[in-house]
């Protein structure tokens, strides 16, 4: 029966990297120093106190023998990959990613990476077991989703090699799944917005619902503003001016947390039209003694949108309208916007978009019109052409 071989020990001694190996019955050393590789036996006992001699005596003098000044050293512990994620979130915490899409994120490693790598030490991880999972995922889930999986752990290996506690990142050697390039947002895409007939049914149904008397309510004022189902449920009383008739778009929210909207564009002032103020004025009327425009059966903020499109989809079912998710009534508000001629650039930073570039990519195929508006706009734009005399020839 084959020896079963000792995990190595990573050293860092004043920058010089550190390998203890147990060689037979002592330990050995490994080790990189001006771009060469030395490696040598200790002929120290492989035992505990052998190993205290090799880091407090044996290191120390090789390091003072090849350079000029020593540093304090530090010990990298044998790393696990769920040991190095914990590090990966609490540092990301801190940094600008949204708490949603670390969350998100977490859900992604804690699903479909740590059950099979989690308590591995990093260093132990081949890329033929790295390619393995990928090729298992891909029989499971599109491409495009792998990626997600693959790229937050792509991003933990990579903060282990920053630290050095490896030397390459193994997935690094595995080719990513082919994913066809999408010009869209990927929400966006599906725009698939609801026709007014639609819309009247949907709205006469949601009235049924009285226990939830926020859903109609809901449900209009994203139709008659555009703004994104996270916005909605992060919206609070102090965002809204009935004299000026403005919404302040400033804050999303995810998982029970309010965080930055989702692009610097999305902070926003959007113009509370009359259904928008319907909608505003009737909802008053049930939440206005709290901070939240909308708040659940609890009389608390929700925690997400997601029980208010569970409640949308069930209305789409019992009215039998073809299913879609409540973000396309953010797509409704847009097309109709278009359909009855409002200028591109107003719809774009109403709905909070970088750019209209961006409005029209998703929007483009919304743009008809009749002959009889056509012709009246040819003759419109032509008025304020510049016209010039005829010539004598």
């Amino acid at each position: 029966m084959a020896k079963k071989k000792q995990p190595s020990i990573k050293y860092n001694y004043s920058g010089i990297k550190f390998t203890i190996r147990q060689r037979y019955e002592s330990w050995y050393l490994d080790f990189y120093y001006d771009g060469k590789r030395i490696r040598r036996d200790t002929n120290i006992p492989a035992t505990k106190d052998g190993l205290n001699e090799v880091k407090r005596v044996l290191i120390p003098e090789i390091a003072a023998s090849l350079l000029d000044k020593v540093t304090p050293p530090y010990e990298d512990k044998e790393w696990t990959l769920d040991a190095m994620a914990e590090v990966y979130w609490t540092l990301k915490k801190g940094s600008k990613m949204r708490e949603h899409t670390l969350q998100r994120n977490k859900a992604h490693y804690y699903n479909h990476v740590s059950p099979f790598f989690g308590s591995r030490e990093i260093s132990t991880i081949l890329p033929m077991e790295l390619e393995q999972w990928q090729n298992d995922l891909l029989q499971k889930y599109k491409a495009s989703t792998v990626q997600k999986y693959r790229s937050v752990l792509y991003s933990i290996l990579d903060k282990a090699v920053d630290n050095d506690i490896i030397q390459k990142n193994p997935l690094a050697k595995v080719t990513a799944p082919k994913v066809m390039i999408d010009l869209k947002p990927s929400l966006e895409e599906k725009a698939d917005p609801f026709t007014e007939d639609e819309m009247q049914l949907i709205l006469d149904h949601a009235n049924m619902y009285k226990r939830n008397h926020y859903l109609r309510n809901f449900i209009l004022l994203m139709f008659a503003t555009g703004m994104r189902p996270g916005e909605m449920t992060a919206l609070k009383w102090s965002d809204i001016c009935f004299e000026k008739k403005t919404i302040r778009v400033s804050r999303t929210r995810m998982r029970g947390k309010d965080g930055p909207p989702k692009t610097e564009a999305s902070n926003r002032i959007v113009d509370m039209f009359p259904l928008a103020e319907e909608a505003l004025r009737d909802q008053y009327e049930h939440t206005k003694n709290h901070e939240y425009v909308f708040i659940s059966s609890k009389k608390k903020p929700f925690y997400s949108h997601d029980v208010i499109a569970v409640n949308f989809q069930r209305i789409l079912k019992q009215v039998g309208i073809k299913a879609r998710v409540l973000y396309n009534l953010r797509h409704t508000y847009a097309s109709h916007m278009i359909r009855n001629g409002v200028d591109i650039v107003y719809i774009s930073k109403q709905l909070g978009h970088e750019n209209p570039n961006i409005t029209l990519t998703i929007y483009t195929r919304f743009i008809e019109e009749d002959d009889e508006k056509r012709l009246k706009k040819i003759a419109e734009i032509g008025t304020k052409m510049v016209t010039f005399k005829k010539g004598d020839s």
